[in-house]
């Protein structure tokens, strides 16, 4: 949220957010389907039900953090998630929470390390204790003060930029070895 007015609503503030990104009025959890936007081009991945339910979580993130939805915000945003306790037991929002953290370490090393220190000091709206409902009456100054100044055990910023690297570069690496592998087979 790039908005300087922290007095409004929580649930004014994801209208605005959507609203700023053409998400939709529900952020596009109705849709079947959810672009992802590289440079010139999208692709579909399928909105499966597991980020409908959550997804609302990641544009807390957003709303919390100030970060925009460029790569480098996304990024950015993804490196804080994991720092400030990541997705418990939510498989699918983790994959993409890491992949983008990957990439974010790829193009955007100092900004992604210094969003992960930044979530090592606060919790995330999964694991800050409020419900959903509670979260959206909230002005947004005090979600922020309610999320921040967390002590947790230290988690290890290279070890996490690392891992998350190699959940960013794995699928790259096997669309490389079946390209390789349909060449050779075709030139045997």
């Amino acid at each position: 949220m790039q908005s300087d007015n922290l007095n409004i609503t929580v649930q004014q503030a994801i209208a605005d957010f959507y609203n700023k990104n053409d998400f939709g009025d529900d952020g596009g959890t109705s849709d079947k389907y959810v672009w992802i936007k590289f440079g010139f081009f999208s692709i579909p991945i399928p909105n499966a039900e597991s980020r409908r339910n959550n997804v609302y979580l990641h544009d807390l993130s957003h709303i919390i953090t100030g970060c925009d939805t460029s790569w480098k915000g996304e990024s950015a945003v993804s490196a804080w998630e994991v720092a400030s306790g990541g997705w418990g037991d939510l498989y699918l929002p983790w994959l993409l929470t890491l992949w983008a953290m990957g990439l974010g370490v790829l193009f955007y090393p100092k900004n992604t390390f210094k969003a992960f220190k930044q979530g090592l000091s606060m919790n995330n709206a999964l694991n800050c204790g409020l419900t959903r409902q509670d979260i959206s009456q909230m002005p947004v100054s005090t979600l922020r003060q309610t999320v921040s100044n967390k002590t947790k055990p230290l988690k290890s910023p290279y070890l996490w930029m690392g891992f998350s690297f190699m959940i960013f570069i794995i699928p790259f690496i096997i669309g490389l070895m079946s390209v390789w592998i349909i060449y050779i087979s075709l030139h045997a």
